[in-house]
C-alpha cells in the first residue's frame, strides 16, 4: 500500500508539478535534513524535476518551430509570438527569457549534490545512485543544450549553492561560447555511471503505472542526447555510435516468455513494416481512400495512443504526460487548437513542402501532411500532433495528453545524418528510404556453403548456414553501422529484417539521387538490387533535412536542424532562405529584412536577458 500511494503522489508531481517542491528546496525554506533521507525522497525529487520540465513544453516547441520555417503565427498571436516568427525579438519578450530553463537546472544541481550525499551515507545503493544521478545529469545536459542552441553563449553553472533567487545575477556571469558548451557537456556526460537506454530498470521504484501513464519513457533517453551532442560537435562516428544505442535491437533469446517491455526493447525503434503504416495495406497505397487517418491505428495514431500501448512504445523514446487535474495541463490545447486561442499554425511553406511530394503510387502529395494537421471548418489549418488522443477529445476543460519529444524516426534521421557525413551514405540511405534488405543484398550461398561473389558474412558461425541470402551490412559486429537484416524464417532472421525505412513507411518512393546504380534481378522479392552508391554527401544531407521536415514537422526539431547544418557548412543562407520563404508566403513585409539579419550568424541567437 505504501508503494502505490507513493507512486500516485510522485506521479502527480511529474504530471503537474503542483507542489513545486523543487522551487523551494534550493532556497533553504525547508529543513534539508527532512527532505533527502530515503529512496522515496530521492524518487520524489526526480519526479518533481520532471514535473517542472513538463512546464517547458510550449516554450520548447515555440523556440524550435516558430523561429524556423514550418510554423507560423495566426491573427490571434500576440506581438511576442510575432517577434519570434519574424526574428525581431526584443529583450522584454517573455518567450525569450532563459530563466525557466535555469530554474530547472538549479533544481537539478541541488538534487545531484544531495544524491551524492545520500550515496555517501548509504541511503542510496550504488545502483540507485548511478541511475538517479545519471538521469538528472543528462536532463541538465539537455536543458543546457537547448540554452546553447537558442542563446549561443550562456553561463554554465553546476554549483548547487547558487539558487533560484540568484538567477538575475547570471546576466553578468561569465559565459561559455556554444562550441565551448558542447565540449563541456560532452565531458560531463559521456562517462556518467549509467547510460542505458532505459533510465531505470524494470524493478526500480521509479518504474510503475498510475493514472493511465507508464513511467519508463517519461525519463530522458540518454543515448539520444549524447548522439545529438556529438552531432553538433562534428564527431560523426561517435554520434552514430550513440544513436545506434537508441536503435539497436537487443538480443531476446526467450522472446515468447519475455515481458512486454523486453519485447519493446527488442522490436522498438526499427520503423518496422508492422507498425504505423500510412495505408491499410501496401496493395492499396494507390488509393487515397485507404489512408489510415485514425487515432487508433496507422501513422497518426503514434501521437494519440496512450503510453501503455505496445505500438506507442515502439516509436517513442521520451514523452512527458500532461494531466487535466494538475497544472500546467497540456499547453498546446490553447496554443494550437480552435477550442483554445489558436495562436500558431502550419506555415504555408510546410504545406507546400508536403504538397510538392509524390507517393510511390504517383499521388501528388505526402500523406503525412493530413496526419500532422487538419483544416478547420473555416478553412484554417490546425496542427494536430500535440492534441490528438484516443480518449475524450482535448479541450480547455480537458487538457491532458502528452508532450512527445524523442522518437524512433527522429533517431533514424539523426543517425542517417551522422552516417552520411562519416562516409557511410549507403547505410543512411537504407534507413531513410525503404530499409536495409532493399538496399543491401549480396546474393545467396550455394548449396555447398561456398560464398557466391558479392555475398558477405562476417561471423564464421554463420558461414555454415545455407540456402538464404543476406542483407547484412559489411561491417564488424562492433561497428555502429552493423545491422543484421537477414530474412529466412526457416534458417535465420536478423532483428532488422522488418526494417522498412522512413519513406517506405509513409508510402513514399526512394529518393532519386545521382550516383545510385541498380542491377538486374530482385532481392528475394524485396525489389531491384542496388549495385552502387556514390552520392554527394552534401546533396544527400539536404534530402535528409528535407525528410526531417516532412516527418517531424511541429515536434520541436526544426530550428536545431537548420542551425546545425548552417553552422557545419558555414552557410547562413541554408537557414536564412527557408525563413525568408516562410515569411514571404505569409505576406510578411519584413521578410527581406529577416533574411538579411539571419545572414549574420550572431543574429541566430536570442538576447540573453534573465527577468
Amino acid at each position: 500500500m505504501r508503494f502505490s500511494l507513493l507512486a500516485l503522489a510522485v506521479l502527480a508531481l511529474v504530471l503537474g508539478s503542483c507542489r513545486k517542491m523543487l522551487d523551494v528546496l534550493p532556497e533553504d525554506r525547508l529543513d534539508r535534513s527532512k527532505v533527502y533521507n530515503s529512496l522515496a525522497d530521492a524518487d520524489a525529487a526526480v519526479l518533481g524535476i520532471y514535473g517542472q520540465v513538463a512546464g517547458l513544453g510550449d516554450r520548447f516547441v515555440l523556440l524550435n518551430e516558430l523561429r524556423a520555417d514550418l510554423v507560423d503565427v495566426t491573427k490571434n498571436a500576440d506581438p511576442y509570438l510575432q517577434q519570434l516568427s519574424g526574428h525581431t525579438v526584443a529583450e522584454d519578450n517573455p518567450y525569450a527569457d532563459p530563466a525557466p530553463f535555469y530554474k530547472v537546472i538549479f533544481n537539478c544541481n541541488d538534487a545531484l549534490a544531495n544524491f551524492k550525499l545520500m550515496a555517501d551515507k548509504g541511503v542510496l545503493s550504488q545502483a540507485e545512485f548511478a541511475q538517479r544521478y545519471s538521469d538528472i545529469a543528462v536532463l541538465r545536459t539537455w536543458l543546457y543544450l537547448q540554452l546553447g542552441i537558442h542563446y549561443g553563449a550562456v553561463p554554465y553553472i553546476k554549483d548547487a549553492v547558487i539558487t533560484v533567487k540568484d538567477i538575475p545575477a547570471l546576466n553578468n556571469a561569465p559565459k561559455l561560447t556554444f562550441d565551448q558548451l558542447i565540449d563541456q557537456l560532452i565531458a560531463d556526460t559521456k562517462d556518467l555511471p549509467y547510460l542505458e537506454y532505459f533510465a531505470y530498470p524494470a524493478a526500480s521504484t521509479l518504474t510503475f503505472t498510475a493514472d493511465g501513464a507508464e513511467t519508463r519513457k517519461i525519463f530522458i533517453c540518454k543515448p539520444h542526447v549524447l548522439g545529438e551532442l556529438y552531432l553538433w560537435k562534428g564527431d560523426y562516428y561517435q554520434a552514430a555510435y550513440w544513436y545506434k544505442k537508441v536503435l539497436v535491437a537487443e538480443d531476446q533469446n526467450n522472446y515468447a516468455s519475455a515481458t512486454e517491455w523486453e519485447r519493446v526493447r527488442y522490436d522498438g525503434n526499427r520503423v518496422s513494416s508492422f507498425v504505423f503504416n500510412i495505408y491499410f495495406t501496401d496493395k492499396r497505397d494507390q488509393d487515397p481512400s485507404a489512408l489510415v487517418n485514425s487515432l487508433t491505428e496507422g501513422w497518426r495514431s503514434m501521437f494519440a495512443l496512450p503510453s501503455t500501448d505496445a505500438s506507442w512504445k515502439s516509436e517513442w523514446n521520451w514523452a512527458i504526460p500532461y494531466h487535466n487535474s494538475f497544472a500546467p495541463g497540456n499547453p498546446f490545447v490553447d496554443l494550437v487548437s480552435k477550442e483554445g486561442s489558436y495562436k500558431i499554425k502550419p506555415s504555408q511553406r510546410a504545406i507546400d513542402l508536403w504538397n510538392a511530394q509524390t507517393t510511390i503510387a504517383g499521388i501528388p502529395w505526402d500523406p503525412r501532411s493530413r496526419m500532422s494537421y487538419t483544416v478547420a471548418a473555416d478553412g484554417d489549418p490546425v496542427i494536430t500532433k500535440h492534441t490528438d488522443v484516443t480518449a475524450t477529445p482535448l479541450s480547455l476543460l480537458n487538457k491532458g495528453g502528452q508532450w512527445h519529444i524523442f522518437r524512433a524516426a527522429g533517431a533514424h534521421l539523426r543517425f542517417a545524418e551522422a552516417a552520411n557525413r562519416d562516409g557511410q551514405g549507403r547505410v543512411a540511405y537504407a534507413l531513410v528510404n525503404n530499409g536495409l534488405i532493399r538496399t543491401f543484398y549480396y546474393g545467396a550461398f550455394s548449396s555447398g556453403g561456398t560464398l557466391i561473389p558479392g555475398s558477405f558474412f562476417e561471423l564464421e558461425s554463420e558461414i555454415t548456414h545455407q540456402g538464404f541470402g543476406t542483407s547484412r551490412v559489411t561491417y564488424p559486429a562492433t561497428s555502429p553501422y552493423y545491422f543484421d537484416a537477414r530474412d529466412n524464417q526457416s534458417v535465420a532472421r536478423g532483428p532488422w529484417y522488418r526494417s522498412k525505412g522512413i519513406r517506405a513507411r509513409a508510402a513514399m518512393p526512394n529518393l532519386d539521387l545521382p550516383g545510385i546504380t541498380y542491377g538486374p534481378g530482385t532481392a528475394n522479392g524485396y525489389g531491384t538490387v542496388m549495385t552502387g552508391f556514390d552520392v554527394d554527401p552534401v546533396l544527400f544531407e539536404d534530402k535528409i533535412i528535407d525528410e526531417a521536415a516532412l516527418e517531424l514537422a511541429f515536434e520541436g526539431e526544426r530550428w536545431s536542424d537548420l542551425t546545425r547544418i548552417a553552422r557545419r557548412r558555414n552557410d547562413p543562407s541554408f537557414l536564412a532562405d527557408k525563413i525568408y520563404d516562410k515569411l514571404v508566403k505569409a505576406g510578411n513585409p519584413n521578410a527581406g529584412a529577416a533574411r538579411a539579419k539571419l545572414m549574420d550568424p550572431k543574429n541566430w541567437y536570442l538576447p540573453f536577458k534573465l527577468f
